[in-house]
């Protein structure tokens, strides 16, 4: 059985090396030799920071002409352990605040705590203890101590200063002055969970969005794909942080599906906020003209997001609102909105034309809805009424007369059908629909 502290180890993000020494650490502790087990956890520890310490850039706190001797100690086999102690430990000077106070110092190259770093000269002893002072005991209870130390302040381990530097690079990275446009940017996804606290990666991804790095309608442009990225990324805190911030705002959400439609049902355990998407953010956040629209729709509907049944119908028959000429669904999509009465509100435009002084412009207005209506429904006795009546009082141009005509010549079993029905409901045709105006061709 995995020890507790084990499974979460292997879910961090640090390097290979550092987990070997933490595997080897819990090996010894299950055979009860302590004193290996405690000192291979603390190398352990050491050397994630020290990879999180050759991976960020410098801290703002540490000056230019430091640095690089403290990249080369912390590459040194023999001087990185004593270096990325004295990087925990090295504080900012004393200073006096406004009204005389002496704030606590900071530490100039970690984001930590005054306390935790006042933790390490202790567990630094025992380290000591247990590679030089073999009458010592070290026993289980000083091994799962600072595993736990281990588990609560890992991720606070923050070189200070990160954040500011990483926004300087996304700026540069998608600048065509300083990169090429399709360069790799990778690199700065991999640099998110060093430069901030666990907590703050939601915040830091709202910057990016808000002010660095946007959606554009292009699915293929690299501002897109750099998201992509951060939805399918797979160190845990980011991805958590991606869903935290995501489903910030509405307007945010709404921004992403329309981008990302895909990634919908990612969310789907959040009842709430997926009612509102339905119910309002669809309608009024995401362009009907867009394909994103409809299959977003789609999956609502094809994954019983919305379980009540009228008010299933009810979305249906709202989505059927939406339709314009650059905007429509396709027939998979559209088979599936009919099970629901879709047609019903488009089939309702054909009561305009019984308006009377109105019928003619409302013909011509609504032109294509009442073709696209007739396109995928069946005629019955009330459509054919209402068309005879609208030709028999004169209508004869126009763009739905144009529209009706095209529509016509394309489905030659429109207006036998139009014919045997206004036959059994002894309806007189209009000249339109005779014979003579659409004479049958002969094969």
């Amino acid at each position: 059985m995995e020890i507790n502290f084990e499974q979460w180890i292997k879910r961090q993000d640090i390097s290979e090396e550092a987990k070997m020494l933490f595997d080897d650490a819990v090996k010894c502790y299950r055979i009860g030799v302590y004193r290996p087990a405690f000192l291979m956890s603390y190398l352990g520890f050491m050397k994630a920071l020290r990879d999180r310490l050759l991976k960020s850039p410098k801290p703002h706190l540490i000056h230019e002409n430091h640095w690089p001797k403290v990249l080369n100690d912390l590459k040194d086999e023999k001087l990185w352990e004593e270096r990325v102690f004295t990087c925990i430990e090295e504080k900012e000077k004393e200073k006096k605040g406004p009204n005389g106070e002496k704030p606590p110092p900071v530490s100039k190259v970690f984001l930590v705590s005054n306390d935790i770093i006042e933790d390490m000269p202790h567990w630094r002893k025992i380290r000591n203890t247990c590679a030089h002072a073999k009458d010592s005991i070290i026993n289980h209870s000083q091994v799962e101590e600072f595993w736990s130390f281990v588990q609560s302040h890992l991720s606070k381990f923050i070189v200070n200063g990160g954040k500011q530097w990483l926004l300087e690079q996304i700026d540069k990275h998608f600048d065509p002055k300083y990169k090429k446009p399709n360069s790799a940017f990778d690199y700065l996804i991999e640099k998110i969970p060093n430069v901030v606290r666990s907590s703050e990666i939601p915040e830091l991804l709202t910057e990016i969005y808000k002010e660095h790095i946007d959606l554009t309608f292009d699915d293929d442009h690299i501002k897109n794909r750099f998201w992509k990225e951060i939805f399918n990324c797979t160190d845990q805190n980011v991805y958590e942080a991606f869903h935290t911030f995501v489903t910030s705002e509405h307007i945010i959400f709404s921004e992403f599906m329309e981008a990302f439609p895909e990634k919908l049902m990612m969310f789907s355990e959040n009842e709430e906020l997926m009612r509102y998407f339905w119910h309002h953010s669809l309608f009024e956040n995401i362009g009907n003209f867009l394909d994103c629209f409809w299959i977003l729709a789609t999956t609502l509907i094809e994954n019983e997001v919305i379980q009540d049944e009228e008010e299933k119908r009810d979305f249906v028959q709202k989505l059927a609102t939406k339709i314009h000429p650059l905007g429509i669904p396709n027939d998979k999509q559209i088979r599936l909105f009919d099970q629901y009465g879709f047609f019903e509100p488009v089939k309702s435009h054909f009561n305009s034309l019984t308006v009377q002084y109105r019928g003619y412009d409302n013909a011509n207005s609504k032109s294509f809805y009442l073709i696209y209506y007739l396109k995928y429904k069946a005629l019955d006795s009330e459509i054919v009424k209402i068309l005879n009546s609208l030709f028999r009082a004169g209508y004869h141009f126009g763009r739905f007369y144009n529209g009706l005509s095209e529509f016509i010549d394309s489905n030659p079993n429109f207006l036998p059908t139009f014919r045997e029905i206004a036959s059994k409901e002894g309806i007189q045709l209009a000249d339109y629909f005779q014979e003579e105006f659409h004479p049958v061709e002969q094969s």
